[in-house]
């Protein structure tokens, strides 16, 4: 069973937004840590590259009993190890192996799968609560998983959060205008409720 001081311990650290490759990189040079940053190709800007697949996590292998948590804390770029109440939470070395495996098996297929929309496409919900209504692909969550999309009800249009694989595409008369999100030079629409809905 692990203990706090156990020398082959793995923790997850909590990093500030888009500085988990400097926290990782810190916590390597200054302490001498092995640490592990998933990272697996996906569509970004415009093309496939390495991204964090746990934004704002990583995970590392340290001996509380000769390095902190504290230390680890002090790092540019790290928030805190992640605890429960004030004790840090060892994670098991097997899931960390699962996990670079599967992340391993991702990159090697070419990474996550590209999602077929773009913004301002018209999408139908093809299950959960709201099956079969339609609505405006806005574009991924952080999550490669889901989706934010528009949907028109009682008059108005409502931000919702959805599942990616409950989309599929309308398709729409020859000539139909495509929903427009911005008013030109990217300044957006902003119509009705902005709060996003899990569904």
């Amino acid at each position: 069973m692990m203990t706090e001081h156990d020398p082959a311990a793995w923790y997850v650290v909590h990093t500030k937004p888009q500085k988990e490759l400097m926290a990782a990189s810190l916590l390597q040079e200054r302490l001498s840590l092995e640490v592990y940053l998933p990272e697996v190709l996906q569509q970004y800007r415009g093309r496939k590259q390495l991204r964090p697949f746990f934004p704002r996590y990583l995970f590392v292998q340290v001996d509380l009993g000769r390095i902190t948590a504290a230390a680890i804390d002090a790092i540019p770029g790290v928030i805190h190890l992640v605890a429960f109440g004030d004790r840090p939470q060892p994670i098991r070395a097997d899931l960390v192996t699962t996990i670079r495996e599967r992340i391993d098996q991702f990159n090697a297929e070419g990474g996550l799968p590209d999602y077929p929309f773009h913004t301002g496409d018209r999408v139908r919900l093809t299950g959960g609560p709201l099956q079969g209504l339609e609505a405006v692909f806005q574009g991924p969550m952080r999550s490669s998983q889901r989706a934010l999309v528009l949907l028109e009800f009682l008059g108005r249009l409502h931000e919702a959060e959805v599942p990616m694989d409950q989309l599929e595409p309308v398709s729409e008369p020859s000539g139909h205008a495509r929903h427009r999100t911005t008013r030109g030079r990217g300044r957006p629409i902003h119509r009705g409720s902005s709060t996003a809905q899990t569904l």
